[in-house]
């Protein structure tokens, strides 16, 4: 039901945007697209939770139209560097632009 999923979506999204307010900075997906915590299935997670970032960092991939983006830390408003607090999408969620990825807090 696409009305329960939208619902569910919203709560996530609200709730990981509360989470932020008190755990620090949030790292959002660039654009719109499946995400993937790993390269390939049995292949290690480029981020885990303890984890510090720094710029260069590959987050994830973004699949848009059966392309695999690379997502590296970085940009605006980061620190330099952040430790990760929460993964947000489970692997395989789709995300929309702008949507957190990553909660971070100070490393």
């Amino acid at each position: 039901d696409p009305t329960v999923a939208g619902q569910v979506a919203a709560h996530d999204l609200a709730e990981a945007e509360e989470h932020a307010k008190h755990a620090g900075a949030v790292f959002k997906a660039p654009m719109s697209g499946r995400f993937y915590l790993r390269a390939a299935p049995g292949k290690p997670a480029f981020i885990q939770v303890g984890e510090v970032l720094e710029a260069g960092h590959t987050v994830c991939l973004l699949e848009v139209m059966k392309t695999f983006n690379r997502v590296v830390y970085g940009g605006p408003g980061l620190p330099a560097r952040a430790k990760v607090a929460r993964i947000v999408p489970a692997d395989g969620d789709d995300v929309n632009e702008g949507a957190p990825l990553v909660e971070l807090e100070p490393a």
